[in-house]
């Protein structure tokens, strides 16, 4: 899709900008397997719950900035594959809550409505030890926590890159390049992306079909219950309890 050309390139001269500007910037290149990546990750064998207490930061909390965006592309040149710009603060850095943009840029030779769609939610498909996503975006924004344990143990952006970048190639075998770019150094600095993700959103508009999901469909779904469960054995309801009706966490396409 040539228009997502424009706004990557769009991308890459902000990040020039804000380089030239005095902001932090650190470019790390992992490993691009799907295996090695997968061996290098802390690995959660289920949702996982983090409570606000054993929280050690939050990222894109609703009271701060956030965005979320994928792009794609045919060309070759575009995307560095592995490649993780970081420009802000790092996790271990930061406490409390910090505004978040977190861009993916992808390259397929070809990439169907269906497929890019699907690509979408791949992106959110991560199960990391002492992470856990809060909202997955909806207007192109995401809302997730960090563990104050999982700090303890080395989790970075970078960690989550990499976790990124193997779900993309996991889940989408005909990825030949990922690269993730996050943004934590300022709320204008998150909001200044602002323009270029919404273009982006029209821009998918048109290749968007897929009707509301349900609880039914939804990959959201094992979090959703976990919770609930949790709300039953806090407030003493009764297992068969009536379950509410609540804003559901889940990823709706408009």
């Amino acid at each position: 899709m040539e228009i997502f050309d424009k706004i990557i390139g769009q991308l890459r001269q902000r990040i020039e900008e804000w380089k030239n500007n005095g902001r932090r910037i650190r470019e790390i290149q992992c490993l691009t397997g799907v295996e090695e990546l997968n061996r290098s990750l802390p690995h959660s064998t289920g949702p996982g719950i983090i409570l606000k207490e054993d929280t050690f930061v939050e990222l894109g909390n609703p009271k701060t900035a956030s965005a979320a965006l994928i792009l794609w592309t045919e060309n070759p040149k575009l995307v560095r594959d592995g490649h993780i710009t970081i420009v802000g603060p790092d996790i271990p850095e930061a406490k409390g809550q910090l505004p978040f943009a977190q861009i993916l840029l992808t390259r397929f030779k070809k990439l169907e409505p269906e497929e890019y769609r699907l690509l979408r939610r791949n992106q959110h498909d991560i199960h990391l030890e002492g992470y856990m996503l809060r909202a997955v975006p909806q207007h192109q924004r995401a809302w997730s926590r960090v563990s104050k344990e999982a700090v303890k143990k080395g989790f970075a952006l970078e960690t989550l890159g990499r976790a990124l970048i193997m779900s993309l190639k996991k889940n989408r075998p005909g990825a030949e390049a990922v690269e993730v770019i996050f943004v934590t150094s300022s709320e204008e600095d998150v909001r200044e992306l602002g323009n270029v993700t919404e273009e982006a959103w029209r821009t998918s508009r048109p290749v968007k079909s897929a009707p509301l999901y349900d609880c039914t469909n939804c990959e959201n779904k094992e979090i959703c219950d976990e919770i609930w469960r949790m709300f039953q054995l806090r407030r003493g309801l009764s297992p068969d309890s009536k379950r509410p009706p609540i804003l559901c966490s889940g990823y709706q396409e408009e």
